[in-house]
């Protein structure tokens, strides 16, 4: 056999082995979704994340007026309509509508009111999403109540800024356009980037989500970032997608009537939850066909 021949051969072997493995390690994490309770649990995180909705509103709204017009909020939050639909939209906007006509004066003993509701319901909601990581990984949480709430609070905040910056990078950057006095094909780009930018500030929440969520180890970011990445895309991709299917497919208000809007916005927290989850899934498989010997000690576990 020539030297042609055995590099060419040597490639196709590692062509199927790569398809091999990918192919192993999706069915395995498909798997992995549906053997274990994961419906269950993303419902809890989509119910505990709409508790949390409306105090966690009244908090953004109070803390986005420290820094800016808080009669521009509502306008701003109708940007994020490519991935939420419009009825769902229409639930948030409805509330900030009504939390803007109050005067500053009215909402200040509510601060502390929406935030502790916020904490503790969005705490929750992380609880369920993190025990339902656990349990696709087979790992079990071992860390004490107080260590738990901790990181569960952390996280609920650390989601809550990420909301917050995202929405004074979608909305702020247009309105920077229009203040400064930039070309036409600057102004096209600074419009452009903030797309990446909400991207990759989806990935770093939702790395973050995965490095300190589950009581997992070893936490190395190559068993992190492929699902958080993944994971941030198929939501963008979804919020898209589900979008367009209750604008144009989807007759909820024949089966649900006036509960509709929140019908549709709990299943968009629900396919969210499913899809954190399935990402988490996907960094376990690829952990234990990287190291087998982690499969076997976590299921001892």
């Amino acid at each position: 056999m020539t030297i042609e021949e055995t590099t060419g051969a040597t490639q196709a072997s590692a062509r199927g082995g790569f398809r091999k493995r990918w192919k192993s390690i999706l069915l395995e994490t498909g798997r992995s979704i549906v053997d274990m309770d994961t419906s269950l649990r993303c419902a809890g995180v989509a119910f505990f994340g709409f508790l949390s909705l409306f105090p966690g509103i009244a908090t953004v709204v109070l803390i986005y007026g420290l820094a800016a017009d808080r009669e521009n909020l509502a306008d701003h939050a109708g940007t994020f309509q490519f991935v939420l639909p419009d009825l769902a939209l229409d639930i948030v906007t409805t509330q900030l509508d009504r939390l803007i006509s109050q005067p500053p004066s009215a909402l200040g003993l509510g601060l502390l009111i929406s935030v502790t509701i916020a904490l503790w319901s969005g705490s929750r909601g992380v609880n369920a999403l993190i025990y339902a990581m656990s349990r696709v990984r087979g790992e079990p949480d071992r860390r004490n109540f107080l260590v738990a709430l901790l990181v569960s609070v952390g996280l609920t905040i650390s989601g809550a800024i990420f909301l917050i910056v995202a929405l004074v990078t979608v909305a702020g950057l247009p309105a920077i356009t229009r203040l400064l006095p930039f070309p036409t094909a600057t102004e096209l780009i600074v419009l452009a980037i903030r797309w990446p930018i909400l991207l990759g500030l989806s990935i770093a929440v939702v790395a973050a989500l995965y490095r300190w969520g589950p009581d997992r180890h070893p936490r190395k970011f190559r068993y992190i970032w492929p699902g958080a990445f993944i994971a941030s895309i198929l939501w963008m991709l979804a919020g898209v997608v589900f979008s367009l299917y209750v604008e144009n497919f989807g007759n909820f208000e024949a089966s649900f009537g006036a509960m509709t809007a929140a019908v549709v916005l709990l299943l968009w927290m629900y396919n969210s939850a499913l899809i954190f989850v399935l990402g988490a899934a996907l960094n376990t498989q690829l952990e234990f066909h990287d190291r087998p010997d982690r499969r076997g000690l976590l299921k001892k576990g």
